[in-house]
């Protein structure tokens, strides 16, 4: 069985709440605390490499989100690198938690490049997306899903991965959809109207802000392309910009980066009508395909 969502959690410090903590996500955030703790003691990775015995490429496993570090290294680096005796137990709990399976893990119809997305938006506390040409994968009906991927496989994975906004923690989605997403016909006019009305079904529920940038509001940053912003419950972690298109995906995730989204995505809904304006328009659009 693998990771469900909502059984692993970050062990508790005291004076600190556990979240819900994803594989892939724990993966992260350790990866993370490395490179903080390495760099506040003033090392370099090839210090790390010495202490550890180990080919100077290796030490950049540990703070890589896709190869993990191991429990003994571990146990090895965190007096090294100057982490409080008392945190030591916390670290290496987060570490057996990060080398978990997650359901995506081996699942065949997820590419593995699509993977450590998949991953990090099971563990994310907020998702912020800006899409053009299809309706984001958390919001699509099954019957879209099948029409877009035709892979029975694919449309479970992306069905299961809306588990997130079931969580008794559920996922933070603000979602801003270009009007071409509303019109195009995918599927048939059955089709196009289950997932407008899913649409309109998924505005009113709390968590979820969608909003529609319609086609006469001029020139505005989107216009760069569909991108996504993972948001995580750790303290201080910025999140990570998700870009994707033909060729697979990719992150970008130094603060200076995730600003520039931040700003854009910002501005995309200062100009975009309210979520009432725009689920008024969701509707309109549902009413003429009827």
């Amino acid at each position: 069985m693998g990771w469900s969502g909502s059984a692993a959690r970050l062990p508790r410090v005291p004076g600190t709440d556990p979240p819900t903590l994803s594989p892939t996500v724990g993966r992260r955030w350790l990866a993370q605390e490395i490179r903080r703790l390495r760099e506040a003691a003033g090392l370099k990775q090839t210090d790390v490499a010495k202490r550890l015995r180990c080919n100077p490429t290796k030490i950049t496993h540990p703070e890589s989100v896709r190869t993990p570090v191991g429990g003994p290294d571990l146990e090895v680096l965190l007096p090294f690198l100057g982490a409080p005796a008392e945190r030591v137990e916390w670290y290496l709990r987060v570490c057996d938690l990060a080398r978990e399976k997650g359901w995506w893990d081996g699942d065949r119809s997820i590419p593995d490049w699509f993977s450590l997305y998949v991953g990090l938006g099971a563990g994310a506390s907020e998702i912020r997306c800006w899409d053009t040409g299809y309706v984001t994968g958390l919001f699509q009906t099954a019957a879209y899903a099948t029409a877009l991927l035709d892979n029975p496989g694919a449309v479970e994975a992306r069905l299961r991965r809306q588990e997130a906004l079931r969580r008794d923690d559920p996922l933070v989605v603000h979602a801003i959809l270009d009007e071409a997403v509303l019109c195009r016909r995918i599927g048939g006019a059955g089709v196009m109207r289950g997932r407008l009305d899913h649409l309109g079904a998924l505005a009113g529920l709390p968590g979820i802000t969608i909003q529609v940038m319609p086609f006469d509001a001029g020139g505005h940053r989107g216009h760069l392309g569909s991108c996504k912003w993972l948001g995580f419950p750790q303290e201080g972690d910025p999140g990570a910009v998700y870009l994707e298109n033909q060729f697979g995906g990719w992150f970008l995730e130094k603060p200076e980066e995730v600003a520039v989204f931040q700003a854009d995505f910002a501005a995309s809904a200062a100009l975009a009508p309210s979520a009432e304006d725009s689920a008024a328009l969701i509707a309109e659009r549902a009413e003429e395909v009827r």
